[in-house]
């Protein structure tokens, strides 16, 4: 079911993103805990997975080396990467190729080290885990074993979390797929009101909320007075640019329940949730009001425009919101006859006034 109001792409990412707490930006708890229990097992003071650049952005899995420079870890560590299996140094002094091109690397004196490859399912290597002391150091077989099981969960930690954040980069495109798709169908390109079908859509099911408790409902049907003269005089651009206008202002006037569509060119339809004919008729002369105020630049200088608005309310016996929205429309229409600018209620609305809240202050453009 289409719901409204459409949904809002940021609103949408940001509940994903709050919902899986994949891509936040402290996701490095789990590995520094994973590190922890390293060395704890280990009985060594440092630990570090080495990672390729893709994976070391976001996973960090390291202990006994806070203060020390990261880029300058990782690329002393790189260099593990060059064995394919499992290994031991005990005493790295008796191995030229751990002491050398270390100059002007900010890193601990290690002594001894030992690592484990990392690698995918299908073995596509992304990194190692190494273990180091600050003095000579002889792993036993058992160590040795327990540093490949940790090697082993390090592997599948990054592999799961990456899975889950390429899941989640995927939930996220497709919400924002889905908010594109719905404005391409339910939303006016110009004016970002409704599109006509979107509006009666949504109208029909407010029209059934009406009915199902017992609420109360009122429409309005709105329209630009002498909008061809500001076609006409001022240019179709700035035609356009008074109709978003006016989109935005009522806007500014509705509240997020409430609805506005553009029906076809000026005119256009709102559906007001629980509010009956009287309060609706407040709206719609707050919408008049404040659209008089706003003053649209021209060639020939600034101009106003004023809109005539038709107020109704439905009943409960009729079948579709059609009735109300055409009552509507006829007392907009005979807010037009009586000197447009002004807010008219259906007759039928019998509580209400025929005439109310007409302004008197302003001249209509002339035809």
């Amino acid at each position: 079911m289409i719901s409204y109001p459409p949904p809002q792409f940021e609103e949408q990412k940001s509940e994903i993103l709050q919902r899986y707490q994949i891509l936040s930006e402290d996701q490095s708890a789990g590995p520094l805990c994973v590190a922890d229990s390293i060395a704890l097992a280990l009985q060594t003071p440092f630990v570090i997975a080495a990672l390729n650049r893709r994976y070391r952005q976001w996973y960090m899995c390291e202990h006994g080396l806070d203060g020390f420079v990261a880029a300058d870890l990782q690329t002393y560590f790189a260099r593990m990467h060059l064995s394919q299996t499992r290994f031991d140094v005990a005493d790295m002094r008796e191995e030229e190729f751990f002491s050398s091109n270390t100059q002007g690397l900010r890193i601990p004196k290690f002594q001894s080290i030992a690592g484990v490859p990392l690698t995918d399912p299908n073995g596509k290597r992304f990194g190692t885990l190494c273990i180091a002391d600050d003095k000579p150091r002889q792993l036993t077989e058992a160590e040795l074993n327990l540093l490949s099981s940790f090697g082993r969960l390090v592997s599948n930690d990054i592999c799961v979390r990456s899975a889950a954040r390429y899941a989640v980069q995927d939930l996220i495109e497709l919400e924002h797929e889905k908010c594109d798709l719905f404005e391409l169908a339910t939303i006016d390109p110009l004016t970002k009101a409704l599109n006509r079908r979107a509006f009666m859509r949504f109208s029909e099911r407010e029209l059934a909320r009406f009915k199902r408790d017992n609420g109360q409902l009122a429409t309005l049907m709105l329209d630009i007075d002498h909008f061809k003269q500001v076609n006409d005089v001022h240019g179709h651009a700035t035609g356009d640019k008074v109709l978003s206008k006016l989109v935005a202002v009522a806007a500014s006037v509705l509240r997020q329940e409430d609805l506005i569509g553009r029906l076809g060119g000026e005119e256009f339809a709102i559906v007001l949730v629980e509010a009956d004919a009287t309060a609706a008729a407040g709206v719609a002369d707050r919408i008049r009001q404040a659209i008089k105020q706003v003053k649209f630049p021209s060639e020939t200088g600034p101009f106003n425009v004023s809109v005539s608005i038709g107020v109704s309310e439905p009943f409960y016996n009729e079948a579709s919101i059609n009735d109300a929205l055409e009552r509507s429309d006829a007392a907009l229409y005979r807010a037009k006859r009586n000197g447009r600018d002004r807010v008219e209620v259906a007759t039928e609305n019998v509580s209400i006034p025929d005439t109310i809240l007409q302004n008197v202050d302003t001249k209509p453009m002339n035809n």
